[in-house]
């Protein structure tokens, strides 16, 4: 009975490669007249024994990713460098902004906002060229407002109704402040009338 439950139990691997770890594949390397070799794609020079090593390196992985966002090779084509962090990307078709590692970019390309997006742009809802959609809402390469989903409008709405309904309390407020003294506020000035 206990061999059943060890059977039926997953062999967790704790060493195994993590999900989309190898995305953008091997880098290519080039020999050298010195026996050396050279990173095509980060232009790194090492020693023959040190190509598997460093092909597995951080700092190849992010040579690799910089050099597909350069020369805009899928699925990285899908990304632009984010200006403010040189360690993150931001997503064109969402604007989400990720780190520039392949387990990130493999977990946002496989998941629902993407596909969603990426099935909305195939149907001709969102356009494809010339948007970029922000958290302000999407917006054309020359930064005017573009037409904005329903959620997005109606929370803008809310938002301008708020504001002119506390305009309007402002003006009435300033309106009583300023307005000359009239025959009614000087009636709740006096005492009252006895009446007995």
């Amino acid at each position: 009975m206990a061999a059943a439950a060890a059977e039926e139990k997953p062999a967790k691997s704790g060493g195994g490669a993590k999900e989309g770890s190898n995305l953008l594949g091997e880098p290519t390397f080039e020999q050298l007249q010195n026996g050396r070799f050279r990173c095509v794609e980060t232009g790194h020079e090492l020693p023959a024994h040190a190509r598997d090593s460093y092909a597995h390196s951080k700092r190849c992985r992010v040579g690799l990713i910089d050099y597909g966002l350069a020369k805009k090779k899928p699925p990285l084509n899908m990304f632009k460098q984010d200006p403010l962090n040189s360690s993150k990307l931001v997503c064109k078709l969402t604007g989400d902004t990720i780190n520039k590692s392949e387990e990130h970019i493999w977990k946002h390309i496989n998941g629902k906002r993407f596909f969603n997006k990426l099935e909305q742009m195939e149907a001709g809802k969102l356009p494809e060229n010339g948007k970029v959609e922000g958290k302000g809402g999407q917006q054309d390469k020359d930064g005017s407002k573009a037409e904005e989903n329903g959620a997005e409008k109606k929370k803008k709405d809310k938002k301008e109704k708020k504001k002119k309904e506390k305009k309007k309390k402002e003006e009435i407020i300033s309106e009583v402040r300023d307005s000359p003294p009239d025959s009614d506020s000087e009636e709740l000035d006096k005492p009252p009338l006895n009446m007995f």
